[in-house]
């Protein structure tokens, strides 16, 4: 099998798609939503023992201030992340990734970095990327909107074929060719 090469000039908010993408297929999932519950406990509690006479007014300021502060530290987050987004001439830099037996090459001008294929744990796919995945949560991103069905079709056999995972957490693909259109008739 011949290696195949992606070039990516990426659309506007792509890299931070494809960034964003990474992330969330290797980290596990947030405990944020677990961590508010518990605020809110304590809040109620507090509330419940420490001010008796005003415990209902005590327990909904509170819970209005714990909410406040977690939207508002999420809101700066965001906030820090754009900065530096719009900042990084990078994100919108044409870049190339390359497939081989040997692993996976992605490259710009001024980055080259090799992975063997051991060093990916999984490659996934989602509606707008081919994710190949390392542990310590980067990896590379292929959009879809490069693929015609021919060359999806080698890059999946490739992954098949050289993926750790062998291509486990790829979509499933529907089976087209043992079907008959809908207005043909049998004799």
């Amino acid at each position: 099998m011949d290696n195949l090469r992606f070039e990516i000039d990426p659309t506007p908010e792509e890299t931070r798609r494809a960034c964003s993408a990474i992330a969330q297929a290797c980290l596990p999932p947030s405990r944020g939503n677990a961590i508010l519950f518990g605020m809110y406990t304590a809040v109620g509690i507090a509330a419940y023992f420490l001010t008796p006479a005003t415990r209902p007014v005590t327990f909904l300021i509170g819970l209005v201030a714990v909410a406040a502060t977690a939207l508002l530290l999420q809101a700066e987050g965001r906030s820090r992340l754009r900065r530096l987004q719009v900042e990084d001439a990078h994100a919108r830099e044409r870049h190339f990734v390359e497939l081989s037996p040997e692993g996976v090459r992605a490259w710009c001008s001024h980055v080259d970095a090799r992975y063997p294929w051991k060093d990916f744990f999984k490659v996934v796919e989602n509606s707008e990327f081919y994710l190949f995945l390392r542990p310590s949560g980067n990896g590379s991103a292929i959009p879809k909107r490069l693929l015609d069905d021919v060359t999806e079709t080698e890059l999946r056999e490739r992954i098949r074929a050289w993926s750790p995972d062998s291509g486990t957490g790829l979509a499933r693909e529907l089976a087209n060719s043992s079907t008959q259109p809908s207005n043909e008739r049998r004799s």
